[in-house]
């Protein structure tokens, strides 16, 4: 209805107005009504420090002003090129550039205006500080183009960018806006103050952001803006793709329509609403930001269908909201998928509490956390996949008449539900994808695990099919068709970061057809996770083995190098051992080479084990390797990950003995000396050549009770038979190895 109404004012407008007219732009030109005007092309230079306009347009109707092939220059940022107020029936198109002032265009009290064609940029831009969103007309920040109070403008195929605003709206209804380039400002793509019913689509709003920080920057603003439709724009890379707020204003309905834009890489938020009523999120990207959804507040908000994949925070996060509805999203790969939580109360909201959510038949897979519900009552989580989450659903708090029943749990690492709450949970009918209800049992934490937290009633359950069981790791762990998933941690900085990707490498590699490689743009704490192929469950059975082995390679150019790095092996019951190891040692010397690493499972320097809960070598299902750089970027590759007994299965001809183990014989580029768990002290390591000259000589010093692996690097060395000799406080060894 929109378009019709502003298609018959046009042509009611054409009929009523005086022959074309080329004429040069003058400076303080009022526009009679029913003018139609060509402005000659050229460049004009028109300072206006008085702010009264160059074109005025006041008080007047029917009226088209043409600037093709006309570039108008003002100074200073100041002033406007053009003014129109208390007017109808206007058209301005076509020019070239307008730059330089506050605002290219000013806008007021007036309807049925037409702004199409131009190039309204480089006004008035800042490009440091905080902006205060709730200031009015009297404090916009400058731009491309300024209305107040009007109504049935249609603004289309224009551009404004490099200034704060592109375009700017205050108190106005029934705005038009589409196909416009308004990226790269440092405000506003589209700023909403009391503005309502407007249509919004097919604009270009990326990178609308301060250059030195978010500083509450956003592609579209709705600050108290109502029944709103906001379709097809790309809102990337903003400080906030879409930013809707509503405080003190929640009484009054907002009921707007996000839908089908794209507001991914959002150094704050792709989506932030607060304290807001009725609005609706369908099919958009919101993706690889800080958080996906920030709704804090808000209530009667329907999420359907939209991807939320990669967020550095959370995939979709609400503090203290009420009847939200969560349904039919992708939610993958954030530290935690739903976020829900009642916090310290903000007035004269502090009464408001976390109640009454509906999550619907969501695909939430590869969190750290699928959903994780804090002082939140009446919850319903039914018919989702819950899939291969590090936790899968967690409790925490008041939890009354909350109810997890008709979702596919998939492959927890540790717990499918963990109720952390006093209350009971009342979780039947849910598919845990086997029947082994020992194994499920132990994925269930509640007062079974902790007398303190409420029960979970999980039976009737409905059964899986019976998995394939490994209880034998694979010759390799890091080969297809074993599935890899990376856990994201939280990262608190703000800042654009590239997704997270775990992806085979059959390039490079070092044993095998492939290795596993994690990029991520975040770095902060990544967890890469092992599970078997298919739908096989990991028990292994490793207390026949006492090392893992593997290499490991890397890149990081952030010139800090890495923070921190450990392996963790774990069952299905939440316990598991963790080998922790200065990433200075393991990891920083990987970069841009591949190192070969043997990890004693009883830790051994410079791995230190840690034993949580309750786990054992007999039944371990899954095993993790963690890298972190606290913020920044990395790259990094494992591959030949196997477990191994001294002696077996490290080369068919490895040398044992009963004091050292050296393997692999022959050797290319490393040599391995397993010291045994009998060798103490201080020791020395001798390697001699065929001619009786010393190569390599190390003091070593070693902890009784425990084995530990040396590593030679023998990469330099020329082939031949070489001596190794090692030297004990009671006894020395012998060995001779090949070098190839």
């Amino acid at each position: 209805m929109k378009n019709i109404i502003v298609i018959l004012s046009g042509l009611f407008l054409y009929s009523s107005l005086s022959a074309q007219q080329y004429i040069p732009l003058q400076d303080n030109w009022d526009i009679p009504s029913g003018s139609w005007y060509n402005i000659i092309g050229g460049t004009y230079n028109f300072p206006d420090p008085e702010k009264d306009g160059v074109i005025r347009i006041i008080n007047k109707h029917n009226i088209i002003i043409d600037g093709d092939s006309v570039t108008v220059n003002g100074a200073d940022d100041q002033g406007y090129m053009a003014i129109i107020e208390n007017s109808h029936d206007i058209i301005i198109r076509n020019f070239e550039m307008v730059k330089d002032y506050y605002y290219a265009v000013k806008i007021k009290n007036s309807h049925n205006i037409i702004i199409n064609g131009n190039v309204f940029s480089h006004n008035k831009k800042d490009t440091t500080g905080w902006i205060s969103i709730w200031t009015g007309v009297n404090s916009a920040l400058g731009g491309g183009v300024l209305m107040d109070q009007c109504r049935a403008v249609e603004v289309f195929d224009n551009t404004m960018q490099q200034q704060n605003d592109g375009v700017a709206m205050y108190d106005c209804d029934s705005i038009h806006i589409h196909d416009n380039i308004l990226n790269w400002n440092t405000g506003f793509g589209i700023r909403m103050n009391f503005t309502d019913s407007c249509y919004i689509h097919h604009n270009v709003c990326s990178h609308v952001n301060r250059e030195t920080d978010p500083s509450d920057c956003a592609a579209i603003l709705l600050i108290v803006s109502n029944e709103n439709t906001v379709v097809h724009n790309d809102f990337t890379y903003s400080g906030d793709g879409i930013f809707l707020g509503q405080y003190e204003y929640s009484s009054i309905p907002n009921n707007n329509y996000f839908a089908y834009n794209d507001c991914s890489y959002s150094p704050h938020n792709a989506i932030e609403a607060t304290f807001a009523d009725g609005n609706v999120y369908k099919h958009n990207l919101c993706n690889y930001s800080h958080y996906g959804f920030w709704l804090g507040y808000s209530f009667n908000s329907l999420v359907d269908s939209n991807e939320v994949i990669g967020n550095q925070h959370s995939g979709i996060a609400i503090d203290r909201g009420y009847n939200n509805t969560i349904t039919h999203n992708i939610i993958n790969e954030n530290p935690t998928g739903i976020e829900l939580w009642e916090g310290d109360g903000i007035p004269p909201y502090q009464n408001q509490y976390s109640h009454d959510y509906q999550i619907l038949g969501n695909t939430i897979q590869g969190n750290t956390i699928a959903i994780s519900a804090k002082k939140t009552e009446g919850l319903i989580v039914k018919h989702n996949d819950i899939l291969e989450n590090r936790n899968g659903i967690y409790i925490e708090g008041e939890a009354q008449h909350d109810t997890i029943t008709g979702n596919l749990f998939k492959r927890s690492t540790f717990y499918h539900i963990e109720n952390r709450s006093t209350q009971e949970i009342y979780a039947v009918a849910n598919d845990f994808g086997l029947n082994d209800e020992d194994v499920i049992a132990c994925n269930i934490y509640d007062i079974h695990d902790n007398s303190s937290v409420g029960e979970v009633i999980w039976h009737p359950f409905t059964p899986g099919p019976d998995p394939a069981w490994q209880h034998i790791p694979v010759s390799d762990l890091a080969e297809p068709p074993a599935v890899w998933f990376s856990y994201p941690e939280a990262c608190w900085s703000y800042g654009l970061w590239e997704p997270t990707i775990t992806s085979w490498d059959t390039v490079n590699k070092k044993e095998g057809n492939a290795s596993i490689h994690l990029s991520t743009g975040n770095g902060w704490d990544l967890g890469m996770l092992y599970r078997p192929g298919g739908d096989s469950i990991a028990s292994w059975a490793l207390h026949e083995t006492d090392t893992l082995f593997l290499w490991i390679r890397s890149v990081n150019n952030t010139g800090y190098g890495f923070q921190y790095c450990n392996f963790i092996l774990g069952n299905d019951c939440g316990g598991y051992y963790k080998y922790t190891a200065s990433a200075g040692t393991i990891l920083n010397p990987t970069m841009n080479q591949w190192k070969h690493y043997a990890i004693p499972l009883t830790g051994a320097s410079p791995w230190s084990r840690t034993i949580f809960g309750n786990v054992s070598f007999s039944d371990i299902s899954f095993l993790e390797f963690h890298a972190d750089t606290w913020e920044y970027g990395f790259e990094l590759w494992l591959d030949g990950i196997h477990f191994s007994s001294p002696g077996v299965g490290i080369g068919d001809n490895a040398i044992k003995d009963p004091g050292i183990t050296v393997f692999p014989n022959p050797a290319h580029d490393r040599i391995n000396l397993l010291l045994n768990e009998n060798l103490e002290g201080k020791s020395e390591i001798a390697v001699y050549n065929s001619f009786g000259k010393t190569v390599y000589n190390r003091q070593i010093t070693k902890t009784a009770g425990s084995p530990m692996i040396h590593e030679i690097d023998v990469s330099n060395w020329p082939a031949g038979m070489y001596v190794i000799r090692a030297m004990g406080k009671n006894a020395s060894w012998n060995i001779k190895v090949l070098v190839k």
